[in-house]
């Protein structure tokens, strides 16, 4: 009896773990692009379709400074533990580079190039693209604009944005510096996308590495802004004016 209650114990335990396993799982299917990130040396896209473990899709890679346009390349690989593992062939069949792909956010993904081709960057941060129909039905809030939390006696500090958005995604730059003169960010890069009205933001320092993330949302007129990591060079909580 003891031993059918122990069988049945562990069965049930292997199946919790198969369930949540299933439940974190990522699907790599969607359209997603690196436009807004300031950092970028070029503009990365990937429309991708994950049916299984197999995903497949088309890239393209272009840089900013016009020298380079990989042009349509196709793709396909495999996800494992939540990792894409994709290549990346011309329309020759040629293969151009190979890389890795996981989520960082239920929207964004970070790319990594397993190889050295000077072809595609060599990581990427591609943001989830919404089609033409998704734009025109949402009335999308828009947070341009120079504002900051300056006059507000019960903060540890200011911290001020310059940003630009164009249709849902951001862009600009950030600052945070605290009264005690213990911490001064410099000039932070800021780029996102808006959905449903909050703007999900990175900040990144003038080396291009992440220093936070966070969200920006409308309250009475005001910007609020919440902190989602846990980084102690930004304020968990501020309001904004502008």
């Amino acid at each position: 009896m003891k031993n059918n209650f122990f069988i049945i114990t562990v069965i049930m335990t292997f199946s919790c773990i198969s369930q949540l396993q299933a439940q974190s799982k990522r699907i790599f299917s969607g359209n997603f692009s690196s436009e807004g990130d300031v950092t970028a040396k070029g503009i990365m896209t990937m429309e991708l379709t994950q049916s299984g473990a197999k995903i497949e899709g088309v890239s393209d890679y272009k840089t900013n400074d016009g020298m380079l346009s990989t042009g349509m390349l196709s793709v396909n690989g495999y996800t494992k533990d939540n990792v894409g593992y994709i290549r990346f062939r011309d329309q020759r069949g040629n293969t151009v580079g190979d890389g890795s792909i996981v989520y960082q956010d239920g929207s964004t993904i970070y790319f990594k190039q397993t190889t050295r081709s000077s072809t595609l960057p060599a990581l990427s941060y591609l943001y989830r693209v919404s089609t033409n129909d998704d734009m025109r039905s949402q009335s999308v809030t828009n947070y341009s604009g120079k504002y900051s939390n300056e006059g507000d006696t019960t903060a540890n500090g200011i911290i001020s944005f310059e940003i630009s958005q164009s249709g849902t995604k951001l862009e600009g730059i950030a600052n945070y510096k605290t009264f005690d003169q213990q911490l001064n960010t410099g000039i932070l890069s800021v780029n996102g996308y808006v959905k449903e009205g909050m703007a999900y933001i990175r900040f990144r320092d003038q080396k291009g590495a992440t220093v936070a993330d966070g969200a920006l949302s409308v309250d009475d007129g005001n910007i609020i802004f919440r902190q989602t990591t846990l980084s102690n060079l930004l304020p968990h909580y501020a309001v904004l004016y502008r």
